[in-house]
Protein backbone atom coordinates (compact mmCIF):
# COMPACT_ATOMS: atom_id res chain seq x y z
CA UNK A 1 0.00 0.00 0.00
CA UNK A 2 2.81 2.41 0.78
CA UNK A 3 4.24 2.11 -2.74
CA UNK A 4 0.82 2.71 -4.29
CA UNK A 5 0.30 5.76 -2.09
CA UNK A 6 3.62 7.24 -3.26
CA UNK A 7 2.65 6.63 -6.89
CA UNK A 8 -0.65 8.43 -6.37
CA UNK A 9 1.17 11.31 -4.68
CA UNK A 10 3.55 11.74 -7.63
CA UNK A 11 0.75 11.32 -10.17
CA UNK A 12 -1.30 14.05 -8.47
CA UNK A 13 1.75 16.28 -8.15
CA UNK A 14 2.48 15.92 -11.86
CA UNK A 15 -1.17 16.54 -12.72
CA UNK A 16 -1.27 19.73 -10.62
CA UNK A 17 2.01 20.97 -12.09
CA UNK A 18 0.81 20.40 -15.66
CA UNK A 19 -2.51 22.09 -14.86
CA UNK A 20 -0.68 25.11 -13.51
CA UNK A 21 1.61 25.33 -16.57
CA UNK A 22 -1.24 24.91 -19.05
CA UNK A 23 -3.50 27.30 -17.17
CA UNK A 24 -0.85 29.99 -16.98
CA UNK A 25 -0.01 29.63 -20.68
CA UNK A 26 -3.70 30.04 -21.56
CA UNK A 27 -3.93 33.11 -19.33
CA UNK A 28 -0.75 34.52 -20.90
CA UNK A 29 -2.15 33.95 -24.39
CA UNK A 30 -5.39 35.66 -23.39
CA UNK A 31 -3.49 38.58 -21.86
CA UNK A 32 -1.55 39.02 -25.11
CA UNK A 33 -4.71 39.21 -27.25
CA UNK A 34 -5.19 42.74 -28.53
CA UNK A 35 -8.08 42.74 -31.01
CA UNK A 36 -7.53 44.54 -34.30
CA UNK A 37 -10.21 47.24 -34.46
CA UNK A 38 -11.72 48.89 -37.54
CA UNK A 39 -14.31 51.38 -36.28
CA UNK A 40 -16.45 53.93 -38.09
CA UNK A 41 -15.83 57.57 -37.03
CA UNK A 42 -19.25 57.91 -35.36
CA UNK A 43 -18.45 55.17 -32.82
CA UNK A 44 -15.78 54.32 -30.29
CA UNK A 45 -15.05 50.86 -28.91
CA UNK A 46 -14.53 51.54 -25.21
CA UNK A 47 -13.90 47.95 -24.09
CA UNK A 48 -13.53 44.42 -25.43
CA UNK A 49 -13.58 41.42 -23.12
CA UNK A 50 -13.83 37.70 -23.68
CA UNK A 51 -14.30 34.55 -21.67
CA UNK A 52 -15.13 30.89 -22.07
CA UNK A 53 -18.52 29.95 -20.64
CA UNK A 54 -21.32 27.52 -21.39
CA UNK A 55 -23.60 28.13 -24.37
CA UNK A 56 -26.16 25.53 -25.47
CA UNK A 57 -24.47 22.89 -23.31
CA UNK A 58 -20.89 23.44 -24.55
CA UNK A 59 -18.02 25.70 -23.54
CA UNK A 60 -17.86 28.57 -26.02
CA UNK A 61 -15.99 31.84 -26.40
CA UNK A 62 -18.10 34.88 -25.51
CA UNK A 63 -16.91 38.27 -26.78
CA UNK A 64 -18.31 41.41 -25.15
CA UNK A 65 -17.97 44.64 -27.11
CA UNK A 66 -18.71 47.99 -25.47
CA UNK A 67 -19.56 50.67 -28.01
CA UNK A 68 -20.12 54.42 -27.60
CA UNK A 69 -21.97 56.72 -29.97
CA UNK A 70 -19.67 59.77 -30.18
CA UNK A 71 -21.95 61.85 -32.43
CA UNK A 72 -24.75 64.27 -31.58
CA UNK A 73 -27.46 62.15 -33.20
CA UNK A 74 -28.82 58.61 -32.69
CA UNK A 75 -27.01 55.90 -34.66
CA UNK A 76 -27.27 52.17 -35.39
CA UNK A 77 -24.25 49.97 -35.94
CA UNK A 78 -23.29 46.55 -37.24
CA UNK A 79 -20.50 44.73 -35.37
CA UNK A 80 -18.55 41.89 -37.01
CA UNK A 81 -16.09 39.72 -35.10
CA UNK A 82 -13.65 37.50 -36.99
CA UNK A 83 -11.52 34.80 -35.40
CA UNK A 84 -8.86 32.48 -36.84
CA UNK A 85 -10.07 29.40 -38.71
CA UNK A 86 -12.91 31.35 -40.34
CA UNK A 87 -15.14 31.62 -37.27
CA UNK A 88 -17.18 34.83 -37.24
CA UNK A 89 -20.01 36.41 -35.32
CA UNK A 90 -21.57 39.73 -34.49
CA UNK A 91 -24.83 41.55 -34.80
CA UNK A 92 -26.69 44.82 -34.73
CA UNK A 93 -26.17 47.57 -32.14
CA UNK A 94 -28.59 47.94 -30.54
CA UNK A 95 -30.25 44.62 -31.13
CA UNK A 96 -33.82 45.57 -30.22
CA UNK A 97 -33.90 49.36 -29.75
CA UNK A 98 -34.03 51.77 -32.65
CA UNK A 99 -30.68 53.48 -32.01
CA UNK A 100 -27.80 54.21 -29.66
CA UNK A 101 -28.45 57.67 -28.28
CA UNK A 102 -25.70 60.31 -28.51
CA UNK A 103 -22.97 59.86 -25.90
CA UNK A 104 -24.45 56.58 -24.65
CA UNK A 105 -22.42 53.40 -24.19
CA UNK A 106 -23.92 50.01 -24.99
CA UNK A 107 -22.38 46.65 -24.10
CA UNK A 108 -23.36 43.49 -25.93
CA UNK A 109 -22.05 39.91 -25.64
CA UNK A 110 -21.73 37.63 -28.64
CA UNK A 111 -21.35 33.84 -28.18
CA UNK A 112 -18.97 32.37 -30.75
CA UNK A 113 -18.73 28.77 -31.92
CA UNK A 114 -15.12 28.61 -30.74
CA UNK A 115 -13.99 26.70 -27.65
CA UNK A 116 -10.72 28.42 -26.77
CA UNK A 117 -9.22 31.89 -26.39
CA UNK A 118 -7.96 32.85 -29.86
CA UNK A 119 -4.51 34.24 -30.56
CA UNK A 120 -6.00 36.99 -32.71
CA UNK A 121 -9.34 38.71 -33.26
CA UNK A 122 -10.63 41.37 -35.62
CA UNK A 123 -13.62 43.57 -34.80
CA UNK A 124 -15.26 45.79 -37.43
CA UNK A 125 -17.91 48.39 -36.57
CA UNK A 126 -19.98 49.88 -39.40
CA UNK A 127 -22.74 52.46 -39.26
CA UNK A 128 -26.19 51.44 -40.48
CA UNK A 129 -28.69 53.73 -42.15
CA UNK A 130 -31.50 55.05 -39.92
CA UNK A 131 -34.63 53.88 -41.78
Amino acid sequence: MAGKSKTHYWAWSLFLLLSLVIGSSIAAAAADLKPKLEVVKSAQVTNVSYEIKSYKGKDRLHVTVELKNVTKEPKRYRVNIWLPDGVSGGGFYPRKAKAVEPGKILSQTFPMYYDKIPNEMEIVVKELPMD
